[in-house]
């Protein structure tokens, strides 16, 4: 098992490899070493959600067309699920990820929280 990201205060890592094939991470709308969200909403953290991802991709040797599936936890569904979506389009183009959106509390003012899954080679 390999640990990618790990937090040097907190046991917990941004990602892991586990059984040599595949990957999983947690990404947020919070940039590494701030509290609080980048600005502008969910569209936004969903972006900067992408650019973490795209880091821990690179570290375990895959891009994002090895997503498999993903897990989007959102504030507020019926609100942020729009601006998510303009995102999404964006970064995967026609890569056809299995996406399920929950709506949940979140921490630290977030409006974004994501999980994905890879397949490694």
């Amino acid at each position: 098992m390999k640990f990618i990201d790990s937090d040097r205060e907190f046991p917990i890592s941004s990602a892991v490899v586990h059984s040599g094939r595949v990957f999983e991470a947690v990404v947020t709308g919070i940039p590494d070493g701030q509290s609080k969200p980048v600005p502008g909403g969910a569209g936004a953290e969903m972006r900067e959600a992408f650019r973490q991802l795209d880091i821990l991709l690179k570290e375990a040797g895959v891009d994002r067309n090895a997503i498999c599936t993903a897990r989007i936890y959102l504030h507020n569904v019926l609100h942020d699920v729009g601006e998510v979506n303009v995102v999404w389009k964006e970064y995967f183009g026609n890569h056809p990820v299995v996406r399920r959106c929950y709506g949940v509390v979140l921490q630290a003012g977030m409006r974004v929280e994501a999980a994905f899954t890879a397949e490694l080679p």
